[in-house]
């Protein structure tokens, strides 16, 4: 696995579409979609702290929440 960091903003960056983990550093939460493409509505995600994603789901999208700066590590398969 390769691990990496980014720092997350208002627009959906596409995370991973590998299998991975990725979680929030410090105590901050994060929104997160799937898509082939970046997600236009940002109302509809899930947000968390942490993640696993098998691979399965295709694209990860992630973007911070309205108030919250967010760092996420990123460890995926290579």
């Amino acid at each position: 696995m390769a691990t990496r960091e980014i720092v997350l903003t208002d627009t959906p960056q596409q995370i991973t579409s590998k299998a991975g983990y990725v979680q929030a550093l410090g105590s901050q939460v994060f929104n997160f979609a799937f898509s082939e493409t970046a997600p236009t509505n940002l109302a509809i995600c899930h947000t968390d702290n942490k993640i696993y994603h098998d691979g399965s789901l295709g694209n990860m999208w992630a973007w911070k929440t309205e108030t919250a700066n967010c760092k996420v590590s990123i460890s995926e398969a290579v």
